[in-house]
């Protein structure tokens, strides 16, 4: 499936599920290095389009996302997407949180979501200071965090977030912070839900399972590992309207994310929740 006809599928029914006869077989030994190989191929193309700004986003941004749905399919993956007909005629922009478990939700993210609106992600400021992906997350132009002090990141997400909404951007929170395979509410913090609060939006929660790719032992991204048997999921809830208290607004976003893991966890057969004990004994 090309671009184009992924695109007018997930318009109109909100869904996308890899075909049985689109999946690679390959050799598991070749599996790790043929996908590094193709997303060499999807940075060397952001890094190239992303040097008109407007036209890489407005254009480009999407189908550069999309070879990673193909990249994945064709290194013997599933992809599997659903509930994104919740975005047709909603009311937009919003603050879209995410739980956060691989690399791949950040890319994934451009073709589930360009669609229907127009976005941008809540990011560290040292990426804007990264070899060649540097120049790819300033044609984005983010919302900048310094992940060193929580307060002003506090302030800096609700003033330039706020701007981002008004100028009719949506805004990708990852309330997580950092990557986790495991979901665990205790970490999913409430800063979308403030935002949103601020800027008067509403919030929509994604959920994803993308732990196809697993942080490595040694290196989180360099020594990642590939497993094809793990399918790539995301699903979109229903938008939570700009007058739900926030507490409330925070509780169906987690509630989602939760409710969705379960089901996928026995559809798959596989962990995506943490254990109670581990959830208890986070800070």
């Amino acid at each position: 499936m090309d671009w184009e006809s992924f695109k007018r599928q997930l318009s109109e029914t909100g869904a996308y599920e890899t075909p049985a006869d689109a999946r690679a077989r390959l050799p598991r030994f070749v599996e790790k290095r043929l996908f590094r190989l193709r997303m060499a191929r999807v940075y060397w193309h952001a890094w190239r389009f992303s040097k008109d700004p407007d036209a890489y986003v407005s254009r480009l941004w999407a189908p550069n996302g999309y070879e990673v749905v193909q990249a994945v399919e064709r290194t013997g993956g599933r992809v599997a997407f659903e509930g994104f007909s919740a975005l047709r005629g909603a009311a937009l922009p919003a603050v879209f949180v995410s739980n956060h478990v691989s690399a791949l939700e950040t890319y994934l993210l451009a073709p589930l979501l360009l669609p229907f609106t127009t976005y941008t992600y809540v990011l560290k400021k040292s990426l804007v200071r990264y070899p060649v992906l540097g120049r790819v997350v300033r044609a984005l132009d983010p919302v900048p965090v310094g992940r060193k002090n929580p307060m002003e990141d506090l302030r800096d997400v609700l003033r330039h977030g706020a701007e981002t909404l008004r100028r009719g951007r949506s805004v990708v929170v990852f309330p997580q912070g950092s990557r986790h395979r495991l979901f665990d509410p205790a970490t999913f913090n409430s800063i979308g839900a403030k935002l949103a609060r601020r800027a008067g939006v509403p919030v929509v929660p994604i959920c994803f399972a993308t732990d196809f790719l697993r942080v490595g032992e040694w290196q989180r991204d360099l020594f990642a590992t590939v497993h094809p048997e793990s399918v790539v999921r995301a699903a979109c809830g229903e938008p939570v309207p700009p007058d739900v208290p926030q507490a409330e607004v925070q509780r169906r976003c987690i509630g989602f994310v939760e409710s969705t893991l379960a089901r996928w966890e026995k559809l798959d057969g596989r962990p995506m929740l943490a254990p109670p004990a581990a959830a208890e004994a986070a800070p």
